[in-house]
């Protein structure tokens, strides 16, 4: 599913090209991607594009620390939920968009949850929103699409 995600991300630059679903399919299929993963992926993918952050926008107005409960604590390493805090203190993620990372994290098998995938959903949900990328913190989240560090 990441490699369709990642090549979604890296052939469309605007996230309404990819309203087209049959088109999609057709162009990912002769891509080489198999059908399985592209409907993991435009489900998933869809489920980011119908989340509103005003479900989430009453926590960019708080100021108060977000704890993380049981089940995202077991689903998520303490690395995973390093990186949101990273990206979040150095501005890269609003909270609304922090908790739109998390919720799409939740969505994933628990062993498919780790840092490069937090990055890659990181990305997907600056990407749908139209979000400006940070320079420096964004090459740290491309090396989750290009699968190669970029920084040192």
């Amino acid at each position: 599913m990441f490699d369709v995600l990642a090549f979604l991300f890296e052939q469309y630059r605007d996230p309404e090209s990819c309203d087209d679903r049959g088109a999609l399919m057709r162009e990912l299929t002769a891509a080489g991607f198999d059908d399985d993963e592209i409907q993991d992926a435009l489900d998933w993918l869809e489920s980011l594009c119908n989340m509103s952050d005003g479900l989430f926008v009453a926590i960019n107005e708080s100021s108060g620390m977000r704890l993380y409960n049981d089940l995202e604590q077991e689903r998520m390493s303490i690395e995973v939920r390093g990186l949101l805090q990273f990206l979040e203190d150095n501005a890269a993620l609003s909270p609304a968009q922090r908790e739109m990372v998390i919720d799409r994290l939740l969505a994933l098998p628990a062993d498919e949850i780790t840092v490069a995938s937090a990055k890659l959903v990181a990305l997907m949900v600056l990407w749908v929103q139209k979000a400006e990328l940070p320079i420096l913190l964004g090459e740290e989240l491309l090396d989750a699409v290009h699968g190669e560090p970029t920084m040192q």
